[in-house]
């Protein structure tokens, strides 16, 4: 039941906006690797943070604006965003 709680907002958002970017998922577990690394385990705890770990190639840009909230949180720094505007033709332009 409480999965189903935490997970009700993503779910509302992928409808949305559907799946995202590749450099977007790229960057969502990016998000979430580091804080999952920097903030305890017995810290993290809460199924929220669970589940988002796994929301990243389904509702990337929900799961990124979580992540960074949590980042906020904390006082943590957020990891460098390699989605930023990049001139075209450069090795990391997908576009």
């Amino acid at each position: 039941m409480t999965g189903l709680a935490f997970g009700l907002p993503f779910a509302a958002s992928a409808q949305q906006s559907g799946a995202g970017r590749p450099e977007d998922v790229r960057y969502c577990n990016s998000l979430a690797s580091s804080y999952q690394s920097l903030v305890p385990t017995q810290e993290v705890g809460l199924a929220s943070d669970a589940v988002a770990s796994t929301r990243c190639a389904a509702e990337p840009k929900a799961t990124i604006a979580f992540y960074e909230k949590k980042f906020a949180e904390k006082k943590i720094d957020l990891p460098h965003d390699n989605r930023a505007a990049q001139p075209p033709g450069s090795p990391g332009n997908t576009q």
